[in-house]
């Protein structure tokens, strides 16, 4: 069933703070598809439309990161980040294609790229520090991806936004900024959706 292709990661969740539904079930259900196909829209929707205007190279990668890790802290599955990132890009071609939004190069990339990239990332990891460093390192991952994307459209001349900076000036900056925004952005997502700590069975915690 294609439902079995998609089993429990058990680290990601007993350390959720979020209580997901796969504790209790081993295969994924129709409820954890839609979520997991929401968070990859809610990641292009909120790329398309959310301008946070810091001015720094790089920072768009937290409106993608965010809404995917809270993915999987609600549907904890091997293989949810490859779900949202197709939901992303799909998502993403419809807002192109009726002219709602437009996406750099950057953009596009990290959103469709950083869900496979938690999968990997993750694909071992329990809680506590590697838990935290495997989504810190996927946030930095895909934002390098995205900078070696933007870079290449810039040198190609295909960098049409606007204000457009000299490739020189902006590439040593952004070579720090991409990598620094992707681990915070990183951070910031694992520290809201989950526990450092595993967290104690009521009876654990009551024979002590």
């Amino acid at each position: 069933m294609i439902r079995d292709w998609f089993p429990v990661n058990d680290g990601l969740a007993v350390a959720a703070r979020l209580s997901p539904r796969a504790l209790t079930r081993r295969q994924a259900t129709a409820l954890e598809l839609v979520l997991l196909i929401l968070c990859g829209a809610a990641a292009a929707t909120a790329t398309a439309l959310i301008r946070l205007r810091l001015g720094i190279p790089g920072h768009a990668i937290v409106l993608s990161v965010i809404p995917m890790v809270v993915g999987l802290a609600l549907a904890p599955r091997r293989l949810a980040g490859f779900i949202m990132g197709a939901s992303a890009l799909a998502t993403a071609a419809s807002l192109s294609m009726s002219g709602t939004a437009r996406f750099g190069s950057g953009a596009i990339t990290s959103l469709c790229l950083v869900g496979p990239i938690l999968d990997l990332a993750l694909a071992r990891a329990r809680t506590g520090w590697r838990l935290y460093l495997g989504i810190v390192s996927a946030g930095i991952g895909a934002n390098l991806v995205a900078l070696g994307s933007r870079a290449a459209a810039k040198l190609l001349g295909l960098d049409l936004g606007g204000n457009v900076r000299p490739f020189d000036s902006w590439w040593a900056q952004a070579t720090i900024t991409y990598t620094l925004c992707g681990a915070i952005a990183g951070l910031i997502a694992a520290v809201c959706c989950f526990r450092w700590r595993e967290q104690r069975s009521k009876q654990e915690a009551a024979g002590q």
